[in-house]
């Protein structure tokens, strides 16, 4: 990997196999709390959220009080998994009121044919999306768990990627199918208010299609979910790693005159209180103690040419660390040495006056074989 590549951020998994002996617990495990926020919508607030904020205040801890948090996240995921499918239970109860709430079978004996079969497809993607409103948080919790094992490093975190990334493919997917029933609903009903007694079986075929081609359309738009979800954990832990790790390729440079009371003070409280917002405050507390390392600068300011997205910041910063001095074994290594692509072979040219083809030709024309006799 090259510093280009590098500051492209678009092989996450090739940047973490960079620095793998270089990484501290800590850093691997504030890593993966960035990762885990990123399915906070699907946490619900409580313990679940909880046992991220007290895993981030405590990186690397594996002790007792860690020990202590694991077995409450199995009955708080349950807990939580149930709220969320009452939740959506609401979101799509409009789909069909007959239907029955906890089953969304349908009941209602006078929705025959032509309307039934839309009715019965909207009861159909209305449970799924309860079901999936609720397996998202298994998934969610999950990570949560493993956020809290002992064993941080890259494959604790490919586990905690993996249980984000089906996680928020199976909400997405749960309000896809919520959409698609509230859709088919209100199809059912224009359906249903017309004259059952006219044309039924053209209805019912026209029905049956509008059903197929819903159901059909629903399943191409989940099958691109998960393509989705790769693509956005991928881009997500790339910005992650340049938030925490900086550039590698170059050395790391902080003078110890800039960290002032109050560049400190003003660090310590960005890294507590997570007011990333702050950062280009930071910049000019840093400029007041006359820092002239650009980089450092343009991190706190978000305006890397790198990241056009800005910066992603979380805990574990890299300038953070350095002004804290979290991580000294880390900034005190010596920069990775540019990885040099060799360099592409030649292509060969025209054949040059003189050269093989010529001398090729002088033999033909000399070969005593060929004499006329």
């Amino acid at each position: 990997m090259t510093e280009a590549d590098w500051l492209k951020a678009k092989n996450p998994d090739a940047m973490l196999r960079l620095l793998d002996d270089r990484l501290s617990p800590r850093q691997w495990h504030l890593l993966a709390c960035a990762v885990v926020r990123r399915a906070w919508d699907v946490l619900p607030g409580g313990p679940l959220r909880a046992a991220v904020e007290w895993a981030e205040q405590h990186p690397g801890d594996t002790g007792p009080d860690a020990a202590a948090l694991i077995p409450g996240i199995e009955p708080a995921a349950r807990v939580a998994a149930e709220e969320a499918q009452d939740t959506q239970r609401q979101i799509v109860a409009a789909a069909d009121p007959d239907a029955d709430p906890d089953s969304f079978r349908h009941t209602d004996e006078r929705k025959t044919n032509p309307s039934a079969p839309l009715f019965q497809a909207a009861c159909r993607a209305a449970g799924s999306s309860v079901e999936q409103a609720g397996e998202a948080v298994t998934h969610a919790a999950e990570a949560v768990a493993a956020l809290l094992s002992p064993a941080a490093g890259a494959g604790q975190l490919t586990h905690i990627r993996e249980c984000v990334v089906t996680a928020t493919r199976v909400r997405a997917g749960a309000s896809l199918y919520a959409a698609s029933a509230l859709k088919l609903k209100a199809q059912g009903d224009e359906a249903a208010d017309q004259d059952t007694k006219k044309n039924v079986r053209l209805r019912s075929a026209i029905a049956l299609e509008t059903v197929g081609r819903e159901e059909e359309q629903a399943a191409y738009k989940h099958g691109d979910l998960q393509e989705q979800k790769e693509k956005a954990d991928k881009k997500a832990v790339g910005r992650f790693a340049l938030d925490l790790f900086g550039n590698p390729f170059k050395p790391y440079r902080f003078e110890p005159a800039w960290r002032t009371s109050t560049v400190t003070e003003l660090a310590r409280t960005i890294y507590a209180d997570r007011a990333w917002d702050r950062m280009p405050i930071l910049a000019d507390a840093l400029l007041d103690a006359d820092c002239d390392e650009e980089a450092i600068l343009r991190h706190c300011r978000g305006t890397e040419a790198h990241t056009p997205d800005g910066p992603a910041h979380g805990r574990g910063c890299w300038v953070l660390d350095l002004i804290l001095e979290h991580e000294p074994a880390f900034f005190a290594a010596p920069p990775i040495k540019v990885e040099e692509k060799p360099p592409l072979p030649r292509r060969p040219g025209p054949p040059t006056p003189g050269g093989g083809w010529a001398r090729l030709l002088d033999a033909l024309q000399d070969d005593p074989d060929d004499d006329d006799e």
